[in-house]
């Protein structure tokens, strides 16, 4: 059996990818393809981070490989896309203490492997700046109501610092794996027909529709406008503000993308990205998409 995973990473257009395919998930099957996305991998019939969380032989190991046969069904390919395989955005799992990208990432690809009893696997992967890629997890963190500072999410971190490199290496050591795909998220747009034609059987790609963008993160207008109606009311619901920043600063409006770090930042991060993406074109096993 053909398996394929995409574990994201988280806000590199992962959703939009995932819903995309959702779409035609009844043909996908029909073509020998069983897709499983976040719908089938958060809660009914697997609730996939649980059983990470327990580990390799945890309580509800076999019920999980149950599901995933059941999942699979008769089809002969599957396809895995779940950005929380790698790990999750909260400032402690995000980055171990030692300043490790997704500390755990290489462990749960391993267990996803196992409880899909497939392989050797290939790994999609996108990549993205990473003052950007910080950035954008923290708006998710907000948005979700257990951050509102950067500097706090940050704990002392480096925004501009690249660790891409250090993420693929432990991934590629993960046994059962044979290659992985990578690109950057900035080339998502101009890959995707490419990327679908990868991932998909023969035929099919062209039939996947380019969803509307999905997870509008907050503007810098909408940030600023939460962050001063946050101090003027310091029991308000984190979660209501962000919803009502983003209807009212949305970015269909022309308003601004957060940028809350200094241009300074967001130059030495891109040349650490780029020093980053040169380092993993090098690297065996792995394959780097460009446009």
């Amino acid at each position: 059996m053909a398996l394929s995973i995409h574990p994201g990473a988280h806000k590199t257009a992962s959703t939009h990818l995932q819903y995309s395919l959702r779409q035609v998930r009844d043909r996908l099957r029909a073509a020998g393809l069983a897709y499983l996305g976040p719908d089938l991998l958060r809660g009914q019939p697997l609730a996939l981070s649980m059983i990470l969380a327990q580990g390799l032989g945890g309580r509800d190991e076999a019920a999980a490989r149950q599901a995933f046969r059941d999942m699979r069904g008769d089809c002969p390919d599957m396809l895995i896309s779940e950005e929380n395989i790698l790990g999750l955005t909260h400032r402690t799992r995000l980055y171990s203490r030692r300043g490790e990208f997704y500390p755990r990432a290489a462990t749960r690809l391993r267990h996803v492997i196992a409880l899909a009893d497939a392989g050797p696997a290939v790994l999609y992967l996108a990549l993205r700046d990473p003052a950007t890629f910080v950035v954008s997890a923290f708006g998710l963190q907000v948005a979700e109501g257990k951050e509102i500072d950067l500097e706090d999410y940050l704990c002392g971190r480096d925004p501009a610092r690249s660790d891409w490199a250090g993420l693929v290496g432990r991934l590629a050591a993960v046994d059962n794996l044979s290659r992985i795909v990578l690109w950057r998220y900035e080339d998502y747009p101009a890959l995707r027909p490419r990327l679908l034609e990868r991932l998909l059987p023969q035929g099919l790609a062209a039939e996947v529709p380019d969803s509307p963008p999905a997870n509008v993160g907050l503007t810098q207008p909408g940030y600023d406008w939460l962050l001063r109606r946050a101090a003027a009311f310091p029991e308000a619901d984190i979660r209501l503000l962000v919803r009502r920043a983003r209807q009212r600063f949305h970015p269909a409006d022309g308003h601004a993308p957060l940028r809350p770090l200094d241009e300074a930042t967001y130059a030495r991060s891109a040349r650490n990205y780029a020093r980053d993406i040169e380092a993993l074109r090098a690297m065996p096993r792995v394959e780097f998409l460009a446009p």
